[in-house]
């Protein structure tokens, strides 16, 4: 997801051919300020106790603005996203907040996958807008290899509650037009050989 946050980058920054719409937003205080960290018992990570190295505090990529007309919470997929889109609208003052590095949250635990299958219709359109704006729109806008692959993957149902979600999962896929299918645990472990069924 590396190469995705640098092609956000450089697509947010890019001029555009058009005026930007005028939302009626007031522009972004230009004073500003760093922001104080708390001392929390968290910044640490396990390994780093273990080792007992020590830990400076990190600030901010960037000082904080005082004001800002939009805040984004969350580097993830849909937040940069949010922010790029909010970027190509002309909104200025739009600021996005990560509490570690963009794409490190949800994102990067499903190593850059963008599920096309969720519990919501409207998560299914967001996410197939975000897989079209990924897989095709950043690299003619930018002309950067967003390093998208298309691949699929697999639910795992270890009881019945969860193999009837799934399958309305499948239902809700069908009517969007998203293969799906609700194998057995045979047909799992030849696609996945690894799996303990």
């Amino acid at each position: 997801m590396a190469s995705l946050s640098r092609v956000l980058r450089v697509a947010a920054t890019c001029p555009r051919g058009r005026a930007a719409w005028n939302l009626g937003l007031q522009p972004l205080a230009t004073e500003a300020r760093p922001t104080t960290e708390k001392s929390v018992p968290y910044q640490r990570t396990l390994k780093e106790e273990a080792q007992g190295a020590s830990v400076v505090p990190q600030g901010p990529s960037q000082p904080l603005p005082s004001t800002a007309n939009v805040v984004v919470i969350g580097g993830g997929s849909l937040g940069c996203q949010t922010l790029y889109h909010l970027a190509k609208l002309g909104v200025g003052g739009a600021v996005l907040l990560e509490r570690e590095r963009l794409t490190s949250g949800t994102t990067w635990h499903t190593a850059g996958l963008l599920w096309q299958l969720r519990p919501s219709d409207v998560e299914v359109e967001l996410l197939a807008h975000t897989r079209q704006v990924v897989s095709r729109d950043l690299e003619e806008e930018t002309g950067l290899h967003t390093g998208w692959i298309q691949n699929g993957g697999l639910f795992i149902a270890s009881n019945q509650q969860r193999l009837n979600e799934y399958k309305r999962l499948m239902s809700l896929g069908k009517a969007y037009g998203i293969e799906s299918h609700v194998l057995s645990p045979a047909e799992t472990k030849s696609l996945y050989p690894l799996m303990n069924v």
